[in-house]
């Protein structure tokens, strides 16, 4: 029962010391408060889980690291978001010469390009972008890497381009 106690009071004097520092440091990298908290909550939430393997003298360098790393992790996520979200918007684009129903034709070629993927695929691509779950709890259900996760999803954007005949990259100058 001691030990439980001393493993709290040591948890909750490393979250009091950290916390602020923490939060202004994801901040640096990401300027959205409710982000910002949630990458710091979860990053404690990790170092309650792995307490007992960290070393007091270097289990803020820990925190450090593991706030960096998410930060970074949100950060491409959010990139591959809005590529696919002005890939979207580049085949569904409303002009003088696109009529309504063209659009919908459009549209129903997206979907029907999605449903054609292969699974993971197409699940990755559905739970990240029409569920928005986290690349890491997508990575953790498939018990694959982030990495792989992303692999997944280019993919996808991949064939979508390669369907609508774009060789741009959104997001990117040609």
């Amino acid at each position: 029962m001691q030990k439980s106690f001393s493993k709290t009071s040591r948890f909750e004097q490393l979250y009091k010391e950290n916390y602020a520092r923490l939060y202004y440091y994801a901040f640096r990298f990401i300027t959205d408060e409710e982000v910002c908290k949630d990458i710091v909550n979860d990053v404690f939430e990790k170092a309650w889980l792995h307490f007992e393997d960290l070393k007091p003298d270097t289990a803020t360098a820990y925190l450090y690291v593991q706030t960096r790393n998410r930060c970074l992790d949100h950060l491409r996520h959010r990139q591959v978001e809005e590529q696919y979200a002005d890939f979207y918007r580049i085949v569904t684009e409303e002009d003088a010469d696109i009529a309504p129903d063209e659009m919908e034709e459009r549209v129903q070629r997206i979907e029907k390009c999605i449903e054609q993927l292969k699974d993971p695929t197409k699940t990755i691509l559905k739970e990240c972008y029409f569920e928005n779950k986290k690349y890491q709890e997508v990575a953790e259900e498939f018990g694959i890497t982030i990495h792989g996760i992303k692999k997944h999803i280019m993919k996808a954007l991949r064939l979508l381009r390669e369907e609508f005949g774009s060789k741009k990259v959104p997001g990117k100058d040609s």
